[in-house]
């Protein structure tokens, strides 16, 4: 693939300068960016945060250049969709949990990277979700898999996360670092 302004030689269709095609172009001639939610689900409440457990998938879903990798629970949001609501409704679609009643998700960050995925332009607004402590995860949707994870071990070996995944991990650690994430009930 070429620079911007390259064709695809497969179908004919325009390339971004990273080598990805371009979206359809809306009504005013301007390309739009892909809007996506993530969630960031901590399981435990020890100091060192790093030695928290956190909720991952496996991405499973064929012809997927991240298949195999580890990431956030989340996905596009849907026309006519705010974005909390689709960060709640794509837990529930590959890891079969819900939010914890009484909780609603904090935004860490908004993290728009133009280069931050193979795939297209996709922006992600990252939430930190509450799930109830006893919660089992089960992979559903595109997910092969949905566990919990230490993080700290997780970022021991930052490669097998998916997009800029590492980067967000590194925002949110310095963020909640000092403070419990959550209160008993």
């Amino acid at each position: 693939m070429e620079a911007q302004g390259s064709v695809c030689i497969q179908c004919g269709g325009k390339l971004d300068k990273f080598g990805r095609k371009l979206p359809v172009l809306q009504p005013d001639g301007y390309p739009v960016a892909i809007l996506a939610a993530d969630n960031i689900i901590i399981r435990g409440n020890k100091p060192d945060i790093t030695q928290n457990e956190v909720l991952l998938i496996k991405r499973g879903k064929e012809h997927d250049p991240y298949k195999g990798m580890l990431a956030f629970p989340g996905g596009k949001v849907e026309y006519g969709e705010d974005p909390v609501v689709g960060c709640m409704r794509e837990l529930k679609e590959e890891c079969c949990l819900d939010v914890k009643p009484g909780t609603k998700p904090q935004l860490l960050g908004v993290y728009g990277d133009p280069a931050r995925d193979k795939r297209a332009h996709i922006i992600s607004v990252v939430y930190v979700v509450e799930v109830d402590e006893k919660a089992v995860p089960k992979a559903g949707d595109d997910a092969a898999e949905a566990n919990f994870y230490v993080l700290g071990e997780i970022l021991k070996k930052p490669e097998q996360l998916a997009f800029d995944q590492a980067k967000i991990w590194n925002d949110f650690i310095a963020k909640y670092k000092n403070c419990l994430l959550y209160t008993s009930d």
